[in-house]
């Protein structure tokens, strides 16, 4: 799709850029697919296997790297804050200077289709394409000042707060006298040791980058406040409460729900799930939908544990989504009759028929199961699902069990709590009502509006 339309010269060009990962590129899609529809002129910057997606939508793709160098070390450590700092240092950081020279060359090449045109960046916290900019990396050819930058996020906060402890260890927040003594101390050690890496890497990448300055403060911080506004996707009930939340970020509430593609094949066993609804009282089972996501693929972890805990129960229905098209049961797992598997199913197709969403915790998972109002049983300790499933065990929704691999029993008596106790379902109500009336879309187009030129 060109960007030279006269149809839309009124408006902005909205240049959107995410890291080539599912869970961050497709919402940051539907975010490009919201401004078409709404008038603009779109270009979105991703990896080769997201352009047909991209230009199925009605804007103009642009290339970026999707990783650098091998990824191999990372697959052998376990789940920890070793890991998480490699993740961070292999997936985020050692992109940058690819990704910011991919987003120069846009812009330039923006410049020289017209010259006068008004430039907006909706860019995603770990694209990483924009940080240089924001330290004094050299400017695209053809622009006196960087255009304003529209920053989402779409992790837990990782920002560093007098009422909370740092990123990584999933303590829950704490403002009291004694709280705020403690998160200062463990933020002070955790930024002298174990996350001191990423600042020294930090700098050493954005001197790559030609920057004439470097962040003050730490890395956590940096790649959330370094831009003109952070629009957190989800509500402040979703987060800890912060006294001190940087002003340059604020609350947006969740991307809504997607309309189902009329052409999905249901499964055979559908009908199944819509009768099932239809019954009322003792009459009407529970609907147990149990996904570890589309990264998490060790199928023993929770999806395993989940068929087995609830395999003699003649009231549930368990709905095991694979997360991988094509992907089956190990062998050696039987599917009891109350179980039904799938490879893939969109999660806002089966959701609001689901009485309980067993998840590892990604924040795309979260996100569905709050926009459906369905409470959760998280269970996740690698990249940010500690944290996530912190969020969500605090903000009141779901249980925690703290672990990769919890178990069946485990799995059931969480399960039993929140069938018990009906204080989660009226949380996660509560929680769906009010990320739709911050209208995530909304804001994210005024805050565009705000930022063009007059």
């Amino acid at each position: 799709m060109p960007v030279s339309s006269t149809d839309t010269k009124r408006l902005p060009l909205v240049v959107l850029a995410s890291a080539p990962i599912t869970g961050h590129c497709a919402p940051v899609m539907q975010i490009a697919q919201a401004m078409v529809e709404r008038g603009f002129e779109v270009i979105f910057m991703s990896s080769q296997e997201y352009k047909e997606q991209i230009e199925k939508i009605g804007a103009e793709w642009w290339e970026c790297l999707s990783f650098p160098g091998s990824l191999e070390e990372l697959q052998r450590l376990p789940p920890g804050l070793e890991k998480t700092i490699l993740e961070l240092e292999k997936f985020f950081l050692d992109a940058t200077p690819s990704r910011s020279d991919g987003m120069r060359a846009l812009l330039e090449k923006v410049r020289d289709r017209d010259a006068d045109r008004d430039v907006v960046i909706v860019n995603e916290t770990c694209s990483m394409a924009i940080l240089p900019f924001k330290y004094g990396a050299p400017l695209p050819k053809g622009y006196s000042e960087f255009p304003k930058v529209i920053n989402v996020n779409l992790v837990p906060l990782t920002v560093t707060s007098i009422d909370t402890a740092p990123f990584g260890p999933a303590l829950p927040p704490d403002s009291t006298s004694s709280g705020r003594a403690r998160n200062k101390l463990l933020n002070e050690m955790m930024f002298a040791g174990p996350m001191r890496h990423l600042n020294d890497h930090l700098a050493k990448v954005l001197s790559e980058c030609g920057c004439s300055s470097s962040p003050i403060g730490y890395f956590m911080d940096t790649w959330m406040s370094s831009y003109d506004c952070t629009l957190q996707l989800c509500s402040p009930s979703m987060e800890y409460p912060r006294s001190d939340l940087h002003p340059s970020i604020r609350y947006a509430g969740a991307l809504p729900l997607r309309g189902l593609n009329p052409d999905f094949p249901l499964p055979s066993w559908w009908s199944e799930i819509t009768a099932n609804a239809a019954l009322q009282g003792k009459d009407r089972k529970k609907v147990i939908v149990v996904s570890q996501g589309t990264v998490s693929i060790d199928l023993s972890e929770l999806v395993v544990p989940t068929i087995r805990a609830f395999a003699n129960r003649e009231d549930v229905i368990v709905v095991s989504i694979l997360g991988t098209k094509g992907a089956t049961l190990p062998k050696d797992v039987e599917t009891p009759a109350n179980a039904h598997v799938i490879d893939y199913l969109p999660y806002d197709a089966i959701l609001p028929y689901a009485d309980l969403f067993i998840n590892n915790g990604g924040y795309g998972g979260v996100i569905h199961s709050v926009n459906n109002g369905v409470p959760m049983i998280v269970a996740g300790v690698s990249q940010d699902k500690a944290e996530m499933s912190a969020r969500c065990e605090y903000a009141g929704f779901a249980v925690n069990l703290c672990s990769q691999t919890p178990g069946s029993e485990a799995i059931y008596k969480g399960a039993e709590k929140i069938f018990k106790n009906k204080a989660y379902k009226l949380k996660a109500v509560r929680l769906q009502q009010e990320n739709k009336d911050l209208d995530s879309l909304g804001i994210i187009e005024k805050q565009i509006l705000a930022y063009a030129k007059k």
